[in-house]
């Protein structure tokens, strides 16, 4: 199958029927994405403005940690949302971006992602894509959100900083070259089908049927350094970690870096 050109043309034709994606802006290269989709975001661009890019220079994941995207090799891609999700609702978005991202690639390589909280999509225990999610608030609820997801396709990134896992890339894992047009629709389509089920238990249920390391013995580093070990047990309705502590009790974990011990 000859793959597509990845270029404005190619890219808003295959949306041309999705909820999301519209309007779409695509560069050839940028420093980020998010941060691109928060000045249209600013500016007032409507829920569901797209930003992709063929390469990206200024990637980041959570913790600041640098995660570059080489040309013509990966997807770096952006969403404005404008949900009113409470604040303590607000990880359902994140939740979301990581589902649509296993469905994606699952329907594009026929393989099946697990998901590892709080955002990251790993398939053979490495890591093949991630998520980030930025917002504005105005009072209780958000202004906008910024859904960034980052997938590697054909190549790894070649820059990653302060990584404490293997990273792959897609077509290392299936054997041959993805479209990355058509994982891209993919990935719009599916975020636009599980938008409804925002708030909903139905959206934690069906990322907990691909949570890595459920039922393991995980620890939790957070920001402090501080470590918290337990039985990984699923979600809590806010999107927290549920793990059961060695006393028996159930803790819910809100940040940090979650490890198989």
């Amino acid at each position: 199958m000859n793959r597509k050109v990845f270029s404005q043309a190619t890219i808003s034709e295959s949306l041309d029927r999705e909820k999301f994606g519209h309007p779409l802006y695509f560069y050839d290269s940028i420093g980020s994405t998010n941060n691109e989709a928060k000045i249209l975001a600013s500016n007032g661009a409507p829920e569901g403005t797209l930003v992709v890019a063929d390469e990206q220079t200024a990637g980041r994941g959570r913790f600041n940690r640098r995660w570059s995207t080489p040309k013509g090799s990966s997807l770096a891609v952006s969403l404005v949302l404008r949900s009113k999700l409470s604040k303590t609702q607000i990880s359902h978005i994140s939740i979301l971006g990581s589902l649509a991202t296993a469905y994606a690639i699952e329907y594009s390589c026929n393989v099946s992602p697990k998901l590892k909280w709080p955002n990251d999509i790993w398939i053979n225990q490495t890591k093949i894509a991630g998520v980030l999610v930025e917002t504005s608030y105005n009072i209780e609820v958000p202004e906008w959100l910024i859904l960034g997801i980052g997938i590697n396709v054909n190549s790894g990134p070649y820059e990653i900083t302060n990584s404490s896992y293997p990273v792959s890339f897609l077509a290392n894992i299936i054997g041959h070259n993805v479209d990355r047009v058509n994982l891209l629709q993919q990935l719009v389509h599916n975020v636009g089908i599980l938008y409804s089920q925002l708030g909903q238990s139905s959206i934690i249920e069906k990322w907990e049927e691909r949570m890595l390391w459920k039922g393991q013995h995980v620890a939790v580093v957070n920001s402090g350094n501080n470590v918290i070990e337990g039985i990984a047990l699923g979600l809590a309705p806010n999107g927290a970690l549920l793990i059961q502590l060695h006393n028996g009790k159930k803790s819910e974990i809100y940040s940090g870096e979650l490890r198989l011990k």
